[in-house]
């Protein structure tokens, strides 16, 4: 690769590197928080966290009120339930990029082989226990839209974060 190929390919990458990096930086902040039975809560969404911490919050609020239609009593139980799936994806996440940083390093074996597929398994078994959870609290249809809302707003948040619009 010449150093002008590497050049034009880190200009390319700039914003989706920046959008990583902003949900990476809004993901870790402020590891304290209260509870809010009416949206997301816990150490993603700080009650006292930054005002960009607090707009994106609000944002995922709308997005999935628009998205998954929940009515009061729905919101009310789902999410608390929604919470604790993002709590364990982001435990999971964590073990990702550490392990992934290994493999960057050069350090990788076989062993990172097996943690590698465990990452993947446990990635599966939150999603599987999940589906079931949200089942318990919304009807069929909404529980899967769970997913393709989280999914949604991530492009939303990627696009805006790159200039691309506030699609849906």
């Amino acid at each position: 690769m010449t150093r002008t190929h590497i050049t034009r390919t880190l200009r390319l990458l700039r914003p989706a590197i920046f959008a990583v990096g902003l949900l990476v930086a809004l993901g870790g902040s402020a590891l304290a928080a209260h509870p809010q039975p009416d949206g997301p809560e816990g150490p993603r969404y700080p009650q006292g966290g930054s005002q960009h911490a607090q707009d994106i919050r609000s944002m995922k609020i709308a997005f999935f009120s628009d998205a998954l239609q929940l009515s009061p009593e729905q919101s009310q139980k789902f999410w608390p339930v929604y919470n604790e799936y993002w709590s364990a994806k982001r435990e999971i996440g964590r073990k990702r990029r550490d392990l992934f940083q290994i493999i960057r390093d050069g350090k990788a074996g076989e062993q990172q082989f097996g943690e590698l597929l465990s990452v993947m398994d446990a990635e599966r078994k939150v999603t599987a226990d999940y589906i079931v959870k949200f089942k318990q609290i919304l009807p069929a249809n909404k529980a899967a839209k769970v997913f393709v809302a989280d999914e949604d707003f991530k492009n939303f948040l990627i696009r805006r974060a790159t200039g691309g619009g506030p699609k849906k």
